[in-house]
């Protein structure tokens, strides 16, 4: 079989015949960011469908969609299941990739570690992984690959997921656009300090047991409420929400504008327990769909 190769993103990768990514290797050491021989040279991305992007550092290869018809400078929104699913899973699940065939962009779905995959959304201590690191170079070969535009690349996960997608905001905000949590766990996260005013979404269900609203025990730990107290402060929001009900059952609160031209918004989705609130689900949330939100909001923002 006829090969080449191409560094994207920082990451020397090993191309089949059709553009297949079959292999990555580190190639320098800042992840994530262009060398000026790739910056200068003629982008040609690769051709429409879903394949795998890597391995980078070793993990398991990035489910890489790229819809029909997607020219060069496409947004990028970054993927990330929940703790014990795979890309695969999380595409199915919330049917981004049909998203992006109608609205023509790019998703990056990447796998955590371990045999029950979870991000380390806590920080770096010794033993554990740099996820921080590691997607920062999946978001480098995910542009390279695709000539993708660097101001628009957003981040959304699920649960364990969101609670990455929220840590990319605060370390990764040098690279991404816009990030959008959903029923994501905060408690974990360590102290936020991001480089620049990053517009933040997210949805939540006031039934989720698993990562509660209130957040547990007395002192409310990774509360919803003073998650976006967080990030209200970050980005220099005014202190009254925009209220309106986009659905049956769920309410809006925005606060904008904010620093930079961001907005800091919160879908509050009653009665919905864990997971990804979707269009037509059991409580009647007719026309509410978490994946059409959270793209809806990625995509109104630039770096």
């Amino acid at each position: 079989m006829r090969r080449r190769t191409r560094v994207l993103g920082g990451v020397v990768v090993t191309l089949a015949a059709g553009g297949a990514v079959v292999a990555g290797t580190s190639a320098v050491p800042q992840p994530g960011r262009r060398t000026g021989a790739v910056a200068a040279a003629a982008c040609i991305p690769l051709p429409a469908g879903t394949r795998r992007l890597g391995p980078i550092d070793g993990r398991v290869p990035v489910v890489l969609h790229i819809a029909p018809h997607t020219a060069a400078g496409a947004p990028l929104v970054l993927a990330l299941p929940g703790a014990g699913q795979t890309a695969s899973d999380f595409a199915r699940y919330t049917g981004y990739s049909r998203l992006a065939d109608e609205r023509r962009f790019v998703v990056a779905y990447a796998t955590a570690t371990g045999d029950r995959p979870s991000w380390n959304i806590s920080g770096t201590a010794a033993g554990k992984p740099d996820d921080v690191a590691y997607l920062r170079a999946v978001i480098g070969a995910a542009l390279q690959a695709t000539c993708g535009d660097p101001a628009r690349v957003g981040v959304t996960g699920v649960s364990n997921g969101g609670g990455m997608s929220a840590r990319m905001a605060c370390d990764a905000a040098d690279l991404i656009s816009a990030a959008a949590p959903v029923a994501g766990g905060y408690g974990s996260l360590p102290d936020c300090h991001p480089a620049r005013p990053v517009a933040v979404m997210e949805i939540h269900g006031t039934d989720d047991r698993v990562v509660p609203y209130a957040g547990t025990g007395t002192a409310g730990f990774g509360a919803v409420p003073r998650f976006l107290a967080q990030w209200l402060r970050l980005d220099g929001c005014p202190p009254k929400a925009a209220r309106r009900t986009p659905a049956h059952g769920v309410d809006e609160l925005r606060w904008a504008p904010c620093a930079a031209g961001t907005a800091v918004v919160h879908e509050r989705v009653h009665d919905a327990e864990h997971g990804w609130p979707g269009t037509n689900d059991e409580r009647g949330r007719r026309g509410f769909s978490s994946t059409a939100q959270t793209w809806a909001f990625l995509s109104a923002y630039r770096r």
